[in-house]
């Protein structure tokens, strides 16, 4: 019985433990109690400022639509006028706040600040939101947006003639480069060359002077040949590299993009249509071509760390090729190299060869728009890089030019990558 004696006994020593047990569990749920208190204030203060930051966000960015609007309607009296004026007026200078309301009710202010681009169809701008002002002694927040917005370069700046190349020209065969159709844009040269341009065979050029004398006009007036143009006037109408990656980005949302392998001898004929639409056939690597190397190196002159000729795209076209019902084409074709257009082709939109253009038409093919060969590593003095032998027509055709296949944006748009949020505020 002694063994159960002292079970009975440890028991009893346990009585009294219910109080400590209770006081500390007291304690535990005070504590819980109290933080709980302290999170119950604190939370409704950080849910408070995560939202005033999320409105000034978005009054940042509705300042940064206010001035993409602005830009795109410079008629308006509240619009930005093109070319941007010098200085810039308010409220687009960041000296007077926008004020943006929700359903009548004003959420916060937005500063905006527009500045010249790198590039003339290029625009800066900077927005930064308050929420719900930015004086005061109240609580407040704000956020700043930074992005590059730009318009299509040939909206602001049509090309000059039915055919512009930044070398030497020669025409030959039964072609025709023609100006005279359409002055919408203005009136028109026939062609623009860096060097001498040659009409042979029953080739036939026309300004929208229409007089088809291959004159060379030296006073600024229209004219069929424009010969010798200085090298600096044909930048206004030369896509700078933040050109081609807003139009890579287009090709490549579409499905038109070509790179890689697909680039070394690419051909469009009946086999293999092209679509209509915006067709970027870019270099093997996919980098843009330099013009000079970061060094300085004249890449004219084949310089170390230029972008290797064999990196340049080779394209051909083939008359067959538009795979569009009509047998037409409507759109841009940007080759980032040399292209070759033979056949029965016909197109409505823009050509533009980053390096050289042969085209040589036959039957009725022509193209409607505009042609453009910048010849980014050509030295001009001994190459003839556009021929525009055979039956070839190229006329002028403002529409088809500054709007390639009717979707290229007509207005100031976002640039790819260049829209951020400004860390630190």
């Amino acid at each position: 019985m002694r063994p159960l004696r002292l079970i009975v006994a440890r028991l009893h020593d346990q009585q009294g433990i219910a109080l400590p047990m209770a006081l500390l569990t007291l304690l535990i749920l005070s504590t819980l109690a109290i933080a709980f208190a302290v999170l119950a204030t604190s939370e409704p203060l950080i849910a408070t400022n995560q939202k005033m930051v999320a409105q000034a966000r978005a009054v940042a960015e509705s300042g940064l639509e206010r001035a993409i609007w602005a830009l795109n309607n410079p008629a308006n009296a509240n619009g930005l006028a093109a070319p941007l004026p010098t200085p810039v007026p308010a409220p687009y200078d960041g000296s007077t706040g926008i004020p943006i309301s929700v359903n009548g009710v004003q959420i916060g202010v937005a500063f905006v600040t527009v500045t010249p681009g790198t590039n003339a169809n290029e625009r800066n701008v900077v927005a930064v939101g308050w929420v719900p002002t930015n004086t005061g002694t109240a609580p407040m927040a704000h956020q700043k947006l930074q992005a590059t917005v730009s318009q299509f370069l040939f909206k602001g700046s049509p090309p000059p003639a039915s055919l512009t190349v930044r070398g030497e020209v020669g025409i030959s065969g039964n072609s025709n480069i023609d100006s005279r159709a359409d002055t919408s844009c203005g009136p028109k040269d026939g062609t623009w060359s860096a060097g001498v341009t040659t009409v042979g065979g029953s080739g036939a050029v026309y300004g929208a002077d229409g007089n088809n004398t291959a004159n060379q006009s030296t006073s600024g007036t229209t004219t069929d040949l424009r010969q010798y143009v200085p090298n600096a006037s044909f930048n206004q109408f030369t896509l700078a590299n933040a050109d081609l990656n807003t139009l890579k980005a287009m090709a490549k949302a579409n499905g038109t993009y070509y790179t890689g392998a697909t680039v070394s001898g690419l051909t469009f004929n009946s086999g293999n249509q092209i679509p209509n639409g915006i067709i970027y056939v870019d270099t093997v690597d996919g980098l843009n071509i330099d013009a000079a190397a970061p060094t300085g190196t004249n890449c004219l002159l084949g310089g170390t760390g230029c972008t290797a000729s064999s990196d340049f795209a080779s394209v051909a076209i083939h008359g067959n090729a538009p795979s569009d019902p009509s047998g037409i084409f409507s759109g841009m074709i940007i080759v980032a190299g040399s292209l070759a257009i033979s056949g029965n082709f016909q197109m409505h939109g823009l050509v533009y060869a980053i390096n050289d253009l042969t085209y040589t038409g036959t039957g009725t093919g022509e193209i409607d728009g505009a042609v453009i060969s910048q010849n980014i590593r050509d030295t001009s003095s001994t190459t003839i890089d556009t021929n525009t032998g055979g039956n070839a027509s190229i006329n002028y055709n403002c529409a088809y030019a500054t709007n390639p296949g009717g979707q290229m944006p007509q207005g100031f748009t976002v640039e790819p990558g260049t829209y951020k949020e400004v860390a630190g505020q």
